[in-house]
């Protein structure tokens, strides 16, 4: 695949990259082209790119403090092919913002050296269900195929929408792929293990929630304003 990169001497890896602690930033620098291709071509939304800061309501502590945990053990995490379903009843918890920081911090770890391979992916699971029905039978499988080999994939937002028999076809395809063989898979949704099964059948929800479980208990973090103000950066 192609890849058009332009140096960017604002570089998101600076504050924790060696070679910026000992040399700088310059456009030599062959990390910042791997890790930005990796990031580039994750499929991780726009407004997840930028640098945020989660602070937990007093009842998800414990569940931050294990997701804290993933984050800095995450490429054991993923080479030892571990499932996460992190789940909350309210939109908003942070759910989303932190499967974004495990695969970021992911990519971090695993850019350098690493070329041009796509490694990881993050999928919004009702937009994936609306494309494959739109998908003929090779470029369905292409997807498929790719889902089925990356190191890492975040689903995000499983059992959002009520399933066809397709959609759990689709699904299942991916699901036990991975679990099969062993690929990590973190899995975001609004669902309790027990309305995830009965959205999404018995089979499915044990291989999903047959490893980690945690639960966002807190509100939604999302705040309007009447007031405007132009974001930094």
């Amino acid at each position: 695949m192609e890849y058009n990169y332009k140096y960017n001497n604002d570089c998101i890896l600076k504050d924790t990259c060696p070679r910026h602690q000992k040399v700088g930033c310059d456009a030599g620098c062959t990390i910042q082209p791997e890790f930005m291709y990796l990031y580039e071509t994750s499929g991780i939304p726009k407004n997840m790119m930028r640098k945020t800061t989660l602070y937990p309501a007093k009842r998800d502590n414990e569940s931050f403090c294990t997701l804290k945990d993933i984050q800095l053990d995450i490429d054991n995490f993923v080479e030892d092919g571990r499932i996460l379903y992190l789940w909350g009843n309210n939109s908003g918890s942070g759910k989303t913002e932190w499967a974004c920081k495990l695969l970021k911090t992911y990519l971090a770890v695993i850019c350098i050296g690493n070329g041009f391979k796509d490694r990881a992916r993050f999928i919004y699971v009702p937009s994936l269900l609306l494309l494959a029905k739109e998908f003929n039978d090779d470029s369905r499988q292409t997807i498929l195929d790719m889902l089925n080999t990356l190191d890492l994939v975040i689903l995000d937002d499983i059992g959002a929408v009520q399933n066809s028999n397709y959609d759990l076809t689709i699904l299942s395809d991916i699901v036990d792929t991975r679990y099969r063989n062993g690929l990590s898979t973190i899995f975001t949704s609004n669902l309790s293990p027990t309305n995830l099964e009965q959205s999404i059948g018995s089979r499915l929800k044990d291989r999903i929630c047959s490893d980690i479980v945690i639960e966002l208990k807190g509100s939604s973090h999302r705040r309007g304003t009447n007031i405007y103000k132009r974001r930094d950066g």
